[in-house]
C-alpha cells in the first residue's frame, strides 16, 4: 500500500511539474505570416486579391511537439479599395455575395479532418476597420492534427483570394493588418494540442504582414499593341518596378477560355526609372486578348490585360516570302499569303529543275500562313521552291550549306 502510494505521489509530483513548466512559457511558439500578396484577373482586370498565411513553430527542443489545433485569423483592411460603395448600404456581408467573394483557394495541410468556417468580410463592426475574417479548426482533437514544421517558413495553412466582382481594385493602400490582443472583439488566435489540451498560445508580438502599401509591384505606364500584316507587336513601358523577374506574354482568341504563354520578356528587377519592352509573333486571322503575367522574383505574379482587342483579318493579296534564314541548315521558314479559299501548292526544285520536295499541297482557307522545311536529306547547294495558288505563281531561290 505504502509503495502504491509512493508511487502516486511521484507520478502527482511529475504531472505537476510538467504543467508547471507548461504554465512558465515552455508552450510552444510559433511565426504567423500573412504574405505573397498579389494580384490577379478573374473577370476584369487587377479584380482578385491572393495571399498566403504560414505558420512556422519557432521553440523545437525547449517545448514539446506543436500539433496544430487551430487558427482564429482577423485582419483589418481599407475598405477603399472596393469598386463603387461596397458592400450596399455598409451591413455586414457574407462569404459570398454578387458584389464580393472571400474564398480558400489552396493550402499544405491536407488532413481530412481540418474544418474551415465559411471565410467572411465584415463592414460597419468596428469604428476603425473592416474585417476579414477566417478560422480553421481540428477535429476531433488530439492525435488527428498535424505537427507544424519548424524549418522556415513553415506551413501554408491556407492561401486565401478576395474577388471584387464589382471591378478592378482601386489604387488605394490596402492597408491589411492583423486584428490582435488586446482588442477584445474579433482578435487572432492560435491553437495547439499541448499534451491532449487544446491550448490557446497567442502571442500577436509574432504575427507579422509581409506587404507594401504599394498594391502594384510594378506600375504601368503604358501597353498597346500594333498591327502589320499578321505580325502583331505589343509594346508597354513601366514607371516603376519593385523585385520584378519579368513578364510573360499570354494570348487568347477572344471567343476562348483558356490562356496560352506565348512568350517571355525579362524585367529590370527594381528600378524608378522607366522601361520600355516590346514583343512581337506571328498570328493566324482572328481577334485576339492579350495580357502581360508579371512575376517577381519570390514567384508572386499579377496580369495587366490589353484594353483592346487585336483584329488580324485576311491578306489582300497572294504573297510569298524570301525563306529565313538563308543560307540555311538545315531548316527554314517560307511565310505566304492567300486572300481567298483555294488548292496551294509549294513544291521545292534542284539546280536541274527536278521537283524533290512538296512543302503544301492542299486547299486552304484565306490567311497568313508558314512553312517550315527541313532539308536534312538534301545535299548542299541552291534550290528553287514555287508556290501555285490559282491564278497566282512565283518562284525564289534558296541555298542548303551543310
Amino acid at each position: 500500500m505504502k509503495k502504491t502510494f509512493k508511487l502516486f505521489a511521484a507520478l502527482f509530483i511529475l504531472a505537476f511539474a510538467i504543467n508547471s513548466g507548461m504554465a512558465q512559457g515552455i508552450n510552444p511558439t510559433y511565426n504567423l505570416v500573412a504574405k505573397n500578396f498579389s494580384l490577379g484577373t478573374i473577370n476584369q482586370p487587377d479584380d482578385a486579391l491572393y495571399f498566403d498565411v504560414f505558420l512556422q513553430w519557432t521553440n523545437e527542443g525547449t517545448a514539446p511537439n506543436y500539433e496544430y489545433a487551430g487558427v482564429q485569423l482577423f485582419w483589418s483592411f481599407n475598405k477603399n479599395v472596393f469598386t463603387g460603395t461596397w458592400p450596399p448600404g455598409g451591413v455586414t456581408s457574407n462569404v459570398d455575395t454578387s458584389e464580393f467573394s472571400f474564398k480558400i483557394v489552396g493550402s499544405e495541410i491536407t488532413n481530412s479532418t481540418l474544418i474551415p468556417r465559411s471565410p467572411s468580410v465584415w463592414t460597419a463592426v468596428s469604428p476603425t476597420a473592416d474585417i476579414m475574417r477566417l478560422a480553421i479548426n481540428t477535429f476531433p482533437g488530439f492525435g488527428n492534427g498535424f505537427a507544424v514544421p519548424s524549418a522556415f517558413p513553415g506551413i501554408k495553412v491556407v492561401r486565401m483570394r478576395l474577388w471584387n466582382k464589382l471591378g478592378t481594385f482601386q489604387t488605394h493602400p490596402l492597408d491589411i493588418a492583423w486584428r490582435n490582443k488586446p482588442i477584445v472583439q474579433f482578435a487572432t488566435k492560435v491553437f495547439a494540442y499541448v499534451g491532449t489540451l487544446n491550448t490557446e498560445i497567442t502571442t500577436p508580438a509574432t504575427h507579422t504582414i509581409e506587404y507594401t502599401n504599394d498594391p502594384l509591384p510594378v506600375e504601368l505606364a503604358s501597353f498597346a499593341a500594333a498591327t502589320n500584316r499578321n505580325n502583331v507587336t505589343l509594346n508597354w513601358s513601366t514607371a516603376k518596378e519593385t523585385n520584378n523577374s519579368g513578364f510573360d506574354i499570354e494570348r487568347k482568341l477572344t471567343t476562348a477560355n483558356e490562356w496560352s504563354k506565348v512568350g517571355n520578356v525579362t524585367g529590370n528587377g527594381t528600378t524608378n526609372e522607366t522601361h520600355n519592352y516590346t514583343y512581337s509573333e506571328r498570328v493566324g486571322t482572328g481577334n485576339y486578348n492579350y495580357r502581360l503575367k508579371q512575376v517577381d522574383f519570390n514567384g508572386n505574379f499579377e496580369y495587366f490585360n490589353l484594353s483592346s482587342e487585336v483584329n488580324v483579318g485576311v491578306p489582300d493579296k497572294f504573297d510569298m516570302s524570301q525563306n529565313y534564314p538563308n543560307p540555311f541548315n538545315p531548316s527554314t521558314k517560307i511565310n505566304y499569303d492567300i486572300p481567298v479559299d483555294g488548292k496551294v501548292t509549294i513544291a521545292l526544285y534542284d539546280i536541274s529543275g527536278r521537283e524533290v520536295a512538296k512543302l503544301v499541297n492542299e486547299v486552304k482557307p484565306a490567311g497568313y500562313y508558314t512553312v517550315q522545311f527541313n532539308a536534312s536529306n538534301l545535299s548542299s547547294g541552291m534550290y528553287f521552291y514555287r508556290i501555285s495558288a490559282g491564278d497566282f505563281v512565283s518562284t525564289k531561290k534558296m541555298v542548303l550549306i551543310k
